[in-house]
C-alpha cells in the first residue's frame, strides 16, 4: 500500500500541467516485485556500497513502480532494483517511490523526466543536500551536480565538505529537523568528524540560532578544548551541553551580556544524573 503521497511536479513533454501529476509516496517494500525480465543479478561490491549508503543516508532517489494488473495490491518495479533489494536486506519496511500508470511508464519522455528532474522534487533541504553530497561521492562532476540540482558549484562543494564524514547518528539528528543545515555548518566548522554526531545530538534540543552557536563555541574556546585530545571528549561535550542549556534560559539581552552571565554561572565540574542521563 502506498502512503504519504505529495505532489511534486506536473506536466511532461508538452502534456498540460495537471493531466499527469507525479507523486512521491511511501510504498511497502514487501509489496514490490520486479517487472518480468528486470530481475537481474547485481555486482556484489557495488551493491554493498549502495546498501551502506542507504543505511547511512536513507533512500534519497525514489524508485519507479506501477500497480500490478492482477489486483493483488502489489507494485511492479520499473526502475530501482538495487535500492529496493538493499531496503529489503536492511529490513526497511518502506521505500519512497514514484507511482505511474501503464501508459505513463512506457513513455520515453517520462523516463527522461524522472532521470533529469528527480533532483528537483520538493524534498526537504537536508534530503536534497545529502543527495548532492552523495552524487559527488559517486564521482559525478561538480558542475554537472550543480546543473542537475539547480544550485551553484560553490554550494555543491560546501555541502560535499560539510556532509562528507557524516555518521548515521549525525544524519538521524539532521533528519529529525532540530538542527538545520546552517546550524550544522557552524558545528562542522568547529568539530572533528569523529565526535560531530555526539555534538549535534547534544545541541539539538535547544533550538539555537547559528550565530548563537558560533558565539558559544568561541566563548568556550572550543579549538583549545579539542586540542586537549579525544580523552577529554566527554568533558567538552558536557560543557557544551551545559552552555546550551544555560544560554536558552537566560533573560533576553545582548549577546555580550548573555556571555557575561554564562561565564558567571560556569560550574567547576559536571555530574551526570543517574536517573535521566542528562548533564547537569
Amino acid at each position: 500500500m502506498a502512503t504519504g503521497g505529495r505532489t511534486v511536479l506536473g506536466g511532461v513533454g508538452g502534456t498540460p500541467a495537471g493531466t499527469h501529476v507525479l507523486k512521491v509516496v511511501s510504498v511497502q517494500v514487501d509489496r514490490i516485485r520486479p517487472e518480468e525480465g528486470l530481475d537481474r543479478k547485481r555486482d556484489r561490491e557495488g551493491h554493498k556500497e549502495l546498501r551502506d549508503s542507504i543505511q547511512q543516508f536513507g533512500v534519497l532517489t525514489p524508485v519507479t513502480v506501477r500497480l500490478a494488473p492482477d489486483e493483488s495490491g502489489d507494485y511492479l518495479l520499473i526502475k530501482g532494483q538495487g535500492r529496493t533489494l538493499a531496503c529489503r536486506m536492511l529490513g526497511l519496511p518502506e521505500i519512497p517511490a514514484v507511482v505511474v500508470d501503464d501508459a505513463f511508464a512506457d513513455n520515453e519522455k517520462v523516463q527522461q523526466f524522472l532521470v533529469e528532474n528527480v533532483a528537483r522534487l520538493r524534498m526537504r533541504p537536508i534530503d536534497r543536500a545529502m543527495l548532492i553530497a552523495r552524487a559527488r561521492q559517486n564521482g559525478e562532476e561538480t558542475a554537472e551536480v550543480a546543473r542537475r540540482f539547480g544550485v551553484s558549484s560553490a554550494t555543491v562543494r560546501r555541502l560535499e565538505a560539510q556532509l562528507e564524514d557524516a555518521g548515521p547518528r549525525e544524519v538521524a539528528v539532521l533528519k529529525e529537523g532540530n538542527v538545520n543545515l546552517t546550524l550544522h555548518a557552524v558545528i562542522a566548522r568547529f568539530t572533528e568528524p569523529g565526535e560531530r554526531g555526539d555534538v549535534v545530538a547534544a545541541v539539538a534540543p535547544y533550538a539555537l540560532r547559528p550565530k548563537e552557536m558560533q558565539a558559544l563555541f568561541t566563548a568556550l574556546g572550543w579549538p583549545q578544548l579539542v586540542a586537549l585530545g579525544s580523552e577529554y571528549a566527554l568533558q567538552r561535550i558536557a560543557l557544551l551541553q551545559w552552555a546550551c542549556q544555560t544560554f536558552v534560559r537566560l533573560p533576553v539581552s545582548s549577546m555580550s551580556e548573555k556571555m557575561r552571565q554564562l561565564a558567571a554561572e560556569l560550574p567547576l565540574e559536571f555530574l551526570k544524573s543517574s536517573r535521566t542521563g542528562v548533564v547537569m
